[in-house]
């Protein structure tokens, strides 16, 4: 299960909750790919995995594809992950896979809001918070 939505500005918001099969992320691909065409700076976003678990090798490999394919649009995506050490590292493999730099994963909101904010407008700062207070949320 996914959402992804941009309410303002930049700001992308995406919450994805396991299971996701590979007919899903191609379905999550073709609406963020239309999201973000309706923006006309490089956006910035902001994923929620916390209801995420280890993704299968097909769905990983898929994301990686996708991230990949969108670098050269992101001004920066933060993740939100919870604590499982073996979820971490997939993320973190299919962050460095998809080679930008401009990508971090996080387990605490704080800082995730705070390198985010840096570049976010007040009203992008504004729907980030709101966000992040309603993470964990998939509807």
């Amino acid at each position: 299960m996914h959402t992804v939505q941009n309410v303002t500005g930049r700001l992308v918001e995406v919450r994805v909750a396991s299971p996701l099969t590979l007919e899903e992320v191609q379905k999550f691909t073709n609406e963020l790919r239309l999201v973000i065409s309706r923006i006309p700076e490089r956006y910035i976003g902001v994923v929620d995995l916390l209801h995420a678990d280890t993704f299968p090798v097909d769905v990983a490999q898929g994301l990686i594809q996708l991230l990949s394919a969108m670098s050269d649009r992101v001004e920066r995506t933060a993740f939100l992950i919870g604590e499982s050490a073996i979820f971490s590292l997939q993320i973190e493999r299919v962050l460095r896979n998809a080679a930008n730099p401009n990508r971090k994963a996080f387990r605490d909101p704080l800082p995730l809001g705070k390198w985010l904010e840096e570049i976010l407008t007040q009203n992008e700062h504004t729907r980030l918070e709101l966000f992040l207070e309603r993470r964990g949320e998939i509807r």
